[in-house]
């Protein structure tokens, strides 16, 4: 008989939801019977979390760091440019009118840094021969 109880007392702690390819959700339910990803009442912190978690994934963060630090207010509005193209919000040629202009800025960056890179080289070599 211990058993039984134990089954009921377990499947009434199971989420009442079920998943993509419909099957019972296997989560422990919280308060109202479902688990953290089928609440309807938690439906907003759900989101919030995705986004969080969105922000600060290892592969957002590895992306972001390769953006030289003078170029992460472009990459930024780049980056909300293309959410709001995907919405609807901003006319594509608007989006690719941004996107040639960062490029030319990129442009002009890397030919700078290339040549004061250059400079520091011909100065140190420079500095060996004499």
């Amino acid at each position: 008989m211990t058993s039984a109880i134990q089954e009921i007392t377990t499947e009434r702690m199971r989420c009442k939801g079920t998943t993509k390819n419909g099957s019972p959700c296997r989560a422990h339910a919280l308060e109202g019977g479902y688990c953290f990803v089928h609440s309807p009442a938690l439906q907003q912190k759900r989101l919030e979390a995705r986004a969080k978690g969105g922000r600060n994934s290892a592969k957002a963060v590895r992306l972001r760091a390769l953006v030289p630090p003078r170029l992460l207010p472009v990459y930024d509005k780049l980056e909300t440019a293309l959410s709001e193209v995907h919405e609807g919000g901003l006319k594509p040629q608007q989006a690719s009118a941004m996107a040639a202009l960062a490029r030319a800025m990129v442009s002009v960056l890397t030919s700078g840094e290339l040549e004061e890179r250059l400079r520091d080289i011909e100065s140190k070599l420079r500095g060996k021969t004499q």
